[in-house]
């Protein structure tokens, strides 16, 4: 009767007592804390990449060590300052939030980006094209004080060029917010719907909820310590070779195989990755089956696409860029996404429907959710305009953005899908493929060109983290509307926050001295100037791919419907084409093959055996990351990286 009245009490703490000025008070500083490591960890120091997959391996670090704080706390004070279940998972996703801004694929990008085409235009004659593009643009969606530009790219003191930067970094922060709380109030309209109705897994919230109950199964069994015993003893081996060569080693990274192609197929297909990447086959047991055999066998599709294109002789270009390239797999892709986008917002439709008729009789959080994304999308619309797109053009472009921030949110929140980078999936190349021939304008590119940043990448993507806390918080018990304030602060401060601490870190070193890649860095900017040269009329072949890839998606999804058990879910044929894919298909293949067996052979009890192995393969590689990442900020030496190469 105790332990039950102590529980009774413990829930209704969770659901009435969710503290969120005591949240903003201690968030704050560890959104901070995630932010700064990332910008360290990815861009000064280059050794590691915590945010090149889906779960952060530096904030379930940090996350761990709280839990562990306020166990210790709890037990010395009598429970009297001990954060409750919701409170510790909204601290770990104001973290994520920080991590995810902070990340190579967004401020990691956009900063370089405002200041790359006035710098190249100063420092080499070729790129005096960027004059006019500079000229044409307004004050605020560049920076156009070369001093302020180069400071970035060789660094300079700081008080002698923030100035330069005081618009662009407003105005931008402000677009970034804008979008965030778009995001969020999609969030709450899709909550209802996906966790309520369809009921949705959200795989990548597994490990966060085993560590923060004291009773959960990761912590006595002796399958979870072995693998990650398993796990940990792998990368200190290759951690220690990395510091000694002459140390053995035991490779489970990336490598590439065809580097030396001998016909023109081969050519075409290029260098193939393999890897047997132990924290990819543990994230891997977490996921569905269809998922995990959909992902590897449409990966393998396109190498076949590729190869028998290139044995035609009619491949060409590159299968990472949009245009211009055959098979176009990117093309394809982007088809499948806008089909799969559009059908979960209509499966979604009676909740919506339900939200606007509670919006109309005066319900104050259906009101907030609707004007948000209204008039989020009226500003979108507004600075894509000022940047030189047509109204309507502009308005394509908004609606491609929200429907790729449900894709991505649907494939963490259905599927957990670790590396979702889905490069060159924004609107430029799209719309650029339609309608080139219709006249696009250079103040058209000019446009994209500015607005490519933030559109790049989906890894980097706050809409999953928001989607997976209310998921969470549902799951301990406590009041799913408690956590939008906190973590809609949280996000917005880091929106005009962050792209100062990143101009502070960049001019500070230069990155130049660090780590510089134009081609992320200019990425935007080089790749609209050659869609300017190369494309003066619709690309017909991208067209034809993305129809392509919408037709098989519609008929994958009547497939699905047909057949209860098929292993082709069309999510996998989204992302087949997208280099993260390539770097997870084998590791993918392995732990399909592992949870077939187990299914198979051992049913129910072999799959919760599955699980605890896959957690405890990611507890030990991230329990190694955090080990050899510190190493590394303490000595300065590149040490170990548990991902990527």
């Amino acid at each position: 009767m105790r332990e039950s009245h102590s529980a009774s009490i413990e829930m209704i703490r969770q659901g009435d007592s969710f503290r969120w000025p005591f949240l903003l008070l201690a968030g704050l500083p560890l959104t901070y804390l995630s932010f700064s490591l990332v910008m360290g960890i990815e861009q000064v120091y280059y050794i590691g990449q915590p945010t090149g997959i889906a779960i952060y391996y530096h904030v379930v670090g940090i996350f761990a060590i709280l839990v562990l704080i306020n166990r210790l706390v709890a037990r010395s004070d009598g429970g009297r300052l001990r954060l409750s279940s919701p409170e510790l998972l909204c601290l770990y996703s104001m973290m994520n939030i920080g991590a995810c801004f902070a990340c190579w694929e967004s401020l990691g990008t956009l900063v370089p980006s405002l200041a790359y085409p006035i710098y190249m235009a100063g420092s080499s004659p070729s790129e005096a094209w960027f004059k006019p593009v500079i000229a044409a643009l307004p004050a605020w969606a560049v920076v156009k004080d070369p001093a302020a530009a180069q400071a970035i790219f060789q660094g300079a003191p700081w008080d002698k060029v923030w100035h330069g930067w005081l618009i662009p970094l407003l105005a931008w922060g402000a677009i970034m917010g804008t979008m965030f709380l778009m995001y969020i109030a999609l969030t709450r309209l899709l909550w209802d719907s996906w966790a309520n109705h369809e009921r949705l897994s959200f795989p990548m919230t597994e490990l966060p909820l085993q560590i923060t109950q004291s009773d959960a199964p990761i912590w006595r069994s002796r399958l979870f310590w072995s693998t990650f015993a398993i796990a940990l003893m792998f990368d200190l081996i290759n951690g220690l070779h990395a510091i000694i060569p002459s140390f053995p080693a035991i490779n489970v990274k990336v490598t590439f195989i065809n580097t030396s192609p001998i016909d023109p197929a081969q050519a075409a297909v290029g260098p193939l990755p393999v890897t047997f990447h132990p924290l990819m086959v543990g994230i891997g047991l977490l996921l569905r089956t269809d998922l995990l055999f959909s992902t590897w066998f449409f990966y393998l599709a396109g190498v076949v696409q590729t190869y028998i294109a290139g044995l035609m002789a009619v491949a060409h270009g590159s299968k990472y860029v949009f245009l211009n390239n055959s098979p176009g797999l990117l093309a394809q892709n982007f088809g499948a996404i806008i089909i799969l986008g559009g059908s979960l917002l209509w499966n979604a439709r009676r909740v919506i429907s339900a939200r606007f008729v509670a919006a109309g009789k005066g319900d104050i959080g259906s009101l907030a959710d609707f004007g948000i994304i209204i008039c989020g999308a009226v500003i979108l619309i507004a600075a894509l305009w000022n940047l030189g797109l047509s109204w309507w053009l502009a308005v394509l472009s908004v609606l491609i953005v929200i429907l790729l921030a449900v894709f991505v949110c649907r494939l963490r929140a259905e599927l957990g899908l670790p590396v979702h980078n889905l490069q060159f999936m924004g609107p430029d190349g799209p719309l650029t493929a339609l309608f080139n021939g219709n006249g696009l304008s250079q103040h058209t590119q000019n446009a994209f060109g500015s607005f490519y940043a933030l559109t790049r990448s989906l890894q980097g993507h706050p809409m999953p983290h928001t989607m997976e806390l209310a998921y969470m918080t549902d799951r301990v018990k406590a009041r799913v509307d408690r956590i939008w304030l906190p973590i809609g602060i949280t996000g917005l401060l880091t929106c005009f926050i962050g792209p100062w601490l990143y101009l502070h870190m960049l001019t500070s070193h230069g990155l130049e001295r660090i780590r510089y890649e134009p081609s992320v860095m200019g990425g935007g900017w080089t790749t609209i100037r050659a869609y300017m040269i190369n494309s003066h009329l619709p690309d017909y072949g991208a067209i034809t791919q993305m129809a392509f890839g919408a037709a098989v998606t519609l008929l994958l999804i009547m497939l699905g419907r047909l057949w209860i058990g098929s292993p082709f879910h069309p999510v996998g044929y989204a992302i087949s084409g997208s280099w993260g894919t390539g770097m997870v298909w084998m590791p993918f293949l392995i732990a399909w093959m592992i949870k077939f067996l187990a299914l198979r052979y051992g049913g129910a009890k072999a799959l919760k055996s599955v699980t605890l192995l896959g957690l405890g393969l990611i507890f030990g590689e991230f329990t190694a990351g955090m080990i050899w990442t510190t190493f590394s900020y303490v000595t300065g030496a590149h040490c170990y990286q548990i991902w990527l190469f």
